[in-house]
């Protein structure tokens, strides 16, 4: 058979579990520059189609049966893509098969065992891969679709096991020199822009785009700290307008109300500025996007303030540290910004209404339960918005794979579901699993799960500020927050009994997801039982934000009834304060019910969105206004003070976007607060009895302070 007069079939893959809920959720940009730039290189020699949904992908792999089928190879979905290779071998037994992604080791007795468990997988593409892939199609084609000669030698930026090795005792790796990097990324046209990603505007993916690639950090933790990707390479900023341009117009009448950007370090460099001022004008003319995900620079956060202030509270920052401690940083090849710069920075961010996020890893190596602690302090004491607690992912392509560096600092491991990444696709029941580090020469495995209490507590009462005027009231008093943190989980066995259980219930499910083995947890969950058990959500999710949401939004009432107990405890019994105590515990109940007029129905998509007024005895607002730390005795009223609290259109449109995305269980829900740029946005605005309604924190510090809204009816 020649080729000449025949076009080679390839299908692209990037591919998510929908078992429960759409566990990735955006437009396959990825696919979409590889198979743009093939097509572009070798035209009509090759017809393409690209698929983001298993089920999908299955019924036209059996239908069109593909020559080659190109799957992306990330840690979530690597096995889900390995199962669709097998189908697609079944089908077609000729069909050629390949993998590319970060998640790929870097060193050869590694690579050599990750391909022989994934034996339906013909190729592997080592780092970017538009130019690689179609180095596999030309060969393809000069070969005639012989898999033989395909095989026979290699293949610039790929890797494979001789086909006539794969079961012998020594396999026999064949890897190619590694691809070069494309420089002008213009030269991959846009799959946006050629249509190649019009059908994914469905009303449930949400757009991605990518502006530039590389990243000049050497983390040791990530793919990107690679020699490789130490360059940044730039798509034009003409051509990001008109992609911009082009997704607003089709997705604005979808419901969708989100834009991911696939940087690593958004907002670093001057340019932009541009970018940025592209999504403000849309955003003006469309009402979209209405939040935006994406990875801030690392350093020189003046300037990533400054890019994204455009959009207000649309753009979170991120103040991404890891650890704050010294010893850490140098383990991990990273360094941060200074203390004192990150307390600069949040106060003027905060000043402006807008939240800060940022992230640490345990355990890393070094640590210890006593420097993490010190260290998020220090950093929730600078005013950040948000502190996302990690549990540390030993990742393929990583130094964290390599036994040597494991050995070092005294890692032990165990195994466990990809929060959500599960499925039955063509009979056959599918799990992809993560290798996570629960236990250093540093950190116990009972100091683990006490951090990781620490993280649940932390997501659910201080990320976002659902619960801020409490800490607001304590500040007066010297009081910093994780003073109540170490209280709550100090007294937890105190707590009314479903906040007790929410504690109990966390640390059970902590210690069952983790596996010793591939094997252990693959086996157990292959069972029709436990399977079960998967599917109606009972396991295999993500925990913090599981137990984050079964606190804010089905125990808010009984967490607002434990903090004011904690607060009152600290007045009392460690700050030895009985003088007027009783006016105190009357402005903790005036604090209660206001956190809990904000929160009301936040999550509820059963709530009807009616407004909520109550009267107070003192001018919280005013108070939180004040941010000098004056007590709020201070702000007494004569009178009764009336506030009415609601949603805006804008909150409910979000909120109908993502409960049809999602659904509304308790999984759904969790994945909902993951997406959400901010908790903030989601709170009920205020209207003050002058009519005026805002944000219930100030959003300027000069000029108009406040975004005015109209609450819905």
């Amino acid at each position: 058979m020649s080729l000449k007069n025949t076009q080679l079939k390839v299908f692209f893959c990037d591919l998510t579990y929908d078992t429960i809920i759409l566990v990735s959720d955006t437009i396959p940009i990825n696919i979409g520059f590889i198979a743009s730039y093939a097509k572009k290189i070798l035209k009509n020699e090759i017809s393409v189609k690209l698929f983001k949904f298993p089920k999908n992908a299955i019924e036209s792999i059996k239908k069109e049966k593909p020559d080659l089928i190109c799957l992306s190879n990330y840690s979530w979905n690597s096995l889900l893509s390995e199962h669709i290779s097998s189908i697609a071998k079944k089908v077609n037994p000729d069909c050629i098969t390949a993998q590319g992604g970060p998640n790929f080791p870097h060193d050869d007795e590694q690579q050599k065992i990750f391909m022989r468990q994934r034996s339906s997988t013909d190729i592997f593409i080592i780092m970017e891969g538009e130019i690689t892939t179609t180095n596999i199609i030309k060969r393809i084609i000069e070969c005639n679709k012989d898999k033989k000669k395909i095989l026979s030698k290699t293949i610039d930026g790929a890797a494979f096991i001789v086909p006539s090795s794969l079961n012998n005792k020594n396999i026999e790796l064949m890897k190619g020199i590694k691809s070069e990097r494309i420089k002008n990324l213009d030269d991959i046209p846009s799959p946006y822009l050629n249509g190649m990603l019009d059908h994914f505007f469905d009303g449930r993916l949400i757009p991605f785009i990518e502006t530039n690639r590389g990243c000049p950090f050497k983390c040791s933790f990530c793919h990107t700290g690679d020699d490789y990707f130490q360059k940044t390479h730039l798509f034009s900023t003409d051509r990001i307008n008109e992609e911009i341009i082009y997704i607003a117009k089709k997705i604005s009448n979808l419901g969708v109300v989100g834009l991911h950007i696939a940087d690593t370090n958004f907002g670093m460099y001057p340019r932009d500025r541009e970018i940025t001022k592209s999504l403000l004008r849309v955003y003006e003319k469309y009402n979209w996007p209405l939040q935006v995900m994406s990875t801030t620079g690392k350093n020189n956060k003046a300037r990533v303030i400054d890019i994204t202030s455009l959009l207000g509270n649309i753009f979170s920052v991120n103040m991404s540290a890891q650890s704050m401690d010294q010893d850490v940083l140098k383990n991990i090849k990273r360094s941060n910004i200074s203390l004192d710069d990150y307390y600069g920075i949040n106060k003027h961010l905060k000043e402006a209404g807008r939240s800060t996020k940022a992230e640490l890893i345990v355990p890393l190596p070094g640590e210890t339960k006593e420097t993490f602690i010190k260290g998020v302090n220090e950093i929730i004491d600078s005013g950040v918005s948000m502190l996302c607690i990690y549990t540390l992912m030993i990742l393929n392509g990583t130094e964290f794979k390599n036994p040597d560096y494991k050995k070092k600092f005294g890692y032990e491991s165990k195994y466990r579901i990809v929060p959500l990444n599960f499925g039955e696709y063509d009979g056959k029941k599918i799990i992809d699993y993560e290798e996570v580090g629960i236990k250093t020469n540093h950190i116990s495995f009972k100091d683990y799960l006490e951090l990781r209490a620490y993280a649940l507590f932390i997501e659910t009462i201080v990320n976002g500020r659902p619960f801020d005027e409490f800490f607001i009231f304590l500040h007066f008093f010297g009081v910093n927050k994780t003073k109540v943190i170490k209280s709550i989980i100090d007294n937890i066995d105190k707590a009314p009994k479903e906040i007790n259980d929410l504690y109990n219930d966390f640390i059970k499910e902590t210690k069952n997801e983790l596996w010793s083995s591939e094997e252990e947890l693959l086996n157990h969950y292959q069972e029709e039982k436990n399977y079960i058990k998967l599917k109606k959500g009972l396991v295999g999710g993500n925990l913090i934000y599981k137990y984050k949401t079964r606190g804010i939004v089905k125990s808010y009432l009984a967490l607002l009834e434990f903090i004011e107990k904690i607060i009152l405890d600290i007045l009392i019994n460690k700050l030895n304060i009985d003088e007027n105590i009783n006016d105190y515990k009357i402005q903790l109940n005036n604090i209660s019910r206001f956190c809990r007029n904000k929160l009301e129905g936040m999550f509820d998509y059963k709530t009807d969105q009616h407004q909520i007024t109550s009267k107070f005895s003192y001018d919280i607002v005013k108070w939180l206004d004040d941010s000098n730390g004056a007590s709020l005795s201070a702000y007494k009223s004569t009178n009764s003070i009336k506030y009415t609290f609601g949603f805006t259109k804008d909150q409910i449109k979000t909120r109908h976007d993502q409960f049809k995305r999602y659904g509304n269980d308790l999984n759904a829900l969790s994945k909902i607060v993951t997406r959400i740029s901010n908790l903030e946005s989601q709170f009920r605005k205020i209207k003050l009895e002058n009519g005026e309604t805002r944000d219930i924190y100030p959003t300027s510090t000069e000029g108009d302070r406040f975004t005015r809204y109209t609450l819905a009816n």
